[in-house]
């Protein structure tokens, strides 16, 4: 064997490993529990704790859901972080009750309607939903609206 092939042996089993350390295959690993103050303990699938723990997300735990609300309503403190973590539970309830209503309809159509990938997609939807939003984001909204309604845009950048 020459260095070349060598050298590219050692890049395939490398390639081979880092696949196999950053697969989604969840098939070993397990629900992680979370404290919702709404829904009591939640388990999420570990494919959503793993977006939960990026670094993108972790910054909605500084971003308030009701903006200034809590200075005149002190119990009204939740974050866009808690708001996404209560979605992405409430989500996976709505689409397991669909998922367990469908042997009506699927011996109709003959086949699964909803699988377990389609919840978990629907999941990852509802808790990523706020990953856009920025501070006081919706006090803009009217303003927004009325700008598409003149079919004007409002032009401005960061820069």
């Amino acid at each position: 064997m020459s260095a070349s092939e060598g050298t590219k042996d050692v890049k395939r089993r490398k390639i081979a490993e880092d696949l196999e350390k950053n697969s989604l295959d969840f098939s070993k690993d397990i629900m992680k529990i979370f404290n919702d103050p709404i829904h009591g303990q939640i388990e999420l699938h570990p494919l959503l704790v793993k977006i939960i723990d990026t670094p993108q997300f972790q910054r909605l735990r500084h971003i308030k859901q009701l903006g200034g609300t809590y200075l005149v309503y002190p119990g009204a403190t939740h974050t866009r972080f808690e708001h996404s973590l209560g979605m992405a539970y409430l989500a996976g309830r709505m689409i397991k009750v669909l998922q367990e209503d469908q042997p009506n309809a699927v011996e109709k159509i003959k086949q699964d309607l909803i699988d377990e990938k389609d919840v978990l997609c629907v999941q990852i939807a509802a808790l990523c939903y706020n990953l856009g939003h920025g501070p006081f984001s919706h006090l803009y909204e009217k303003l927004h609206r009325e700008a598409l309604k003149r079919g004007k845009w409002l032009n401005f950048s960061l820069n």
